[in-house]
C-alpha cells in the first residue's frame, strides 16, 4: 500500500486523554512525514473537511460508527485509535500510535471492506439510512413487546412476537446481535444475521441469510395497543419513529466501508484479546 496522501483526525471528545492522544498523533505523523490535520465534527450531509484519504478517529467504537456513515459513501478509509473499552473497529490502542504512523508511512497496512446496511422506510423514499453494525426495530416504551412480520426474498418468513428484531452485518455480530444471542461471524462473510430480541417463542432463533437478500419488516398492531409508538435504531446511535403498517426495507449498501487494519491486528487475535479467550 502507498502512504495516505492526507490524514484527517477526528477527536470529538475534548477530554484531557483525547487531547493528549491528538497531540501525540499529530507529532507522530509529522515525525514520519505524513500530512495530518484535525477535522471538526460534521454531519452525514456535510463533506468531510479537507477531503482526506484516511480519517482517523480518536475514541471508541461509537466514534467509529458515527464516522462510518460519512466515510463509506465517499470511499474514505476509516481507522481508529481506541480510547474506549472494547475497540473492535480500531486499528490500535493509544499506546501504539507510533506503531500506527510508522506503518502508514511505510505502507505496511491493509484496508478491509466491511458491509454496510442500507435502510429505507416506506413513505420516506427520498432518504436512505446507513448502518455498519445493525438495525434494530423495537417499541418506544421499554418493557413492551412488538409484533412484526418479516419477509425475506419476497416471502413471509415469520411474525415475531418479541422485544424487538434486529438485522446485523458481520461487523455488527460482536455488538448488539451477540448480546441478543446471534452468532459471531467472520467480518468478510457475505451474510446478514436476523435475530429476534427476547422472543416469546423458544423456537424463534437467530437466522443467517445471504447478504444479497432483501429483508422487509412490517410492524403489526397488538390487541388494544394501536396508539403505541415504535422506533428503529441504527448502530444504537440514532433512532427514528415508524408507524404501524409502514415498512422497513433493508438491503446491502452499494458501497462498503474501507476499514484500516494493521498486519498484526488479524481478526482471530482480536477476538482472543477482546473476548478474553
Amino acid at each position: 500500500m502507498k502512504p495516505p496522501a492526507s490524514i484527517g483526525i477526528l477527536a470529538p471528545n475534548r477530554s484531557a486523554a483525547c487531547m493528549q492522544a491528538l497531540e501525540r498523533l499529530m507529532n507522530s505523523c509529522a515525525a514520519v512525514g505524513l500530512h495530518a490535520y484535525e477535522v471538526g465534527e460534521f454531519t452525514a450531509c456535510d463533506p468531510v473537511p479537507g477531503k482526506p484519504e484516511l480519517l482517523l478517529c480518536l475514541g471508541g467504537d461509537g466514534t467509529m460508527l458515527a464516522a462510518a456513515e460519512q466515510a463509506a459513501p465517499r470511499g474514505i478509509i476509516l481507522g481508529g485509535v481506541n480510547l474506549g473499552h472494547l475497540g473492535f473497529l480500531s486499528a490500535c490502542g493509544r499506546d501504539e500510535i507510533d506503531v500506527l504512523t510508522r506503518a502508514l508511512a511505510e505502507g505496511h497496512y491493509a484496508v478491509e471492506e466491511r458491509t454496510m446496511l442500507q435502510v429505507q422506510r416506506s413513505g420516506n423514499a427520498g432518504h436512505l439510512h446507513l448502518a455498519l453494525n445493525e438495525l434494530a426495530l423495537m417499541r418506544a416504551q421499554t418493557g413492551k413487546m412488538i409484533d412484526v412480520d418479516v419477509e425475506v426474498g419476497g416471502s413471509l418468513l415469520n411474525r415475531y412476537h418479541a422485544d424487538g428484531v434486529l438485522v446485523a452485518t458481520p461487523t455488527g455480530s460482536t455488538a448488539y446481535s451477540l448480546s441478543a444471542g446471534g452468532p459471531l461471524v467472520w467480518p468478510t462473510a457475505r451474510v446478514f444475521c436476523l435475530t429476534p430480541i427476547c422472543p416469546h417463542s423458544l423456537t424463534n432463533r437467530s437466522l443467517t441469510l445471504p447478504d444479497d437478500m432483501e429483508i422487509i419488516m412490517r410492524p403489526r398492531e397488538r390487541r388494544g395497543r394501536a396508539g403505541e409508538s415504535l422506533i428503529y435504531s441504527l448502530d444504537g446511535r440514532s433512532t427514528h419513529p415508524i408507524a404501524l403498517e409502514e415498512t422497513l426495507t433493508i438491503r446491502k449498501a452499494p458501497y462498503p466501508l474501507c476499514l484500516l487494519s494493521l498486519p498484526q491486528g488479524d481478526y482471530a487475535a482480536r477476538l482472543r484479546a477482546k473476548l478474553k479467550w
